[in-house]
């Protein structure tokens, strides 16, 4: 069992172990010169990263192997990714929603297909919104679109009918 860990204002020493979480995640993200923030590593503190075209929301947490951050990320030109790095270095891929779906000449597998693509997808957001990574207004544009386009059917269909009726 996880817990997510939140010591506000006592700022300590993040440790050899949560360097190493530092590091690999500012690994991830080298080329655009995003990293976690001095701060929120200091107190484990949860949070979101909106630059470079990127919204990175993430968290710390613990379970029996030890500290963790969970993060999850968007940008319009790659896929999602949902990540978690442990402090001993391993990183675990978690699942994250899926922006493309298969289908099917048959209209009856395709209706399956699109069937289990919506279930995976609101599992996820469910997830996500679990631990503090749902939309809260900040996030880059693109974020916003994508999450409404794929986190649930309903919110598809809202998205795509505001569109179609500008395009009237």
């Amino acid at each position: 069992m996880s817990q997510i860990v939140a010591e506000f204002g006592r700022s300590r020493d993040p440790g050899p172990s949560l360097r190493r979480i530092e590091e690999h995640f500012g690994q991830s993200f080298q080329a655009w010169r995003i990293q976690l923030p001095r701060e929120a590593v200091e107190n484990r503190q949860r949070g979101t990263i909106v630059q470079a075209g990127w919204t990175i929301w993430f968290l710390f947490g613990s379970d029996e192997s030890g500290e963790y951050l969970d993060y999850y990320s968007t940008h319009r030109m790659t896929s999602d990714s949902h990540v978690r790095i442990h402090e001993d270095g391993r990183v675990e891929s978690l699942e994250s929603l899926w922006e493309m779906r298969r289908t099917s000449d048959d209209p009856a597998e395709a209706e399956r297909l699109e069937d289990e693509f919506w279930e995976h997808n609101e599992q996820v957001a469910r997830v996500l919104e679990a631990k503090g990574f749902g939309l809260q207004g900040d996030e880059h544009g693109s974020a916003i679109v994508n999450r409404g386009l794929l986190e649930s059917r309903e919110s598809n269909r809202r998205i795509r009918g505001l569109t179609e009726t500008a395009d009237d």
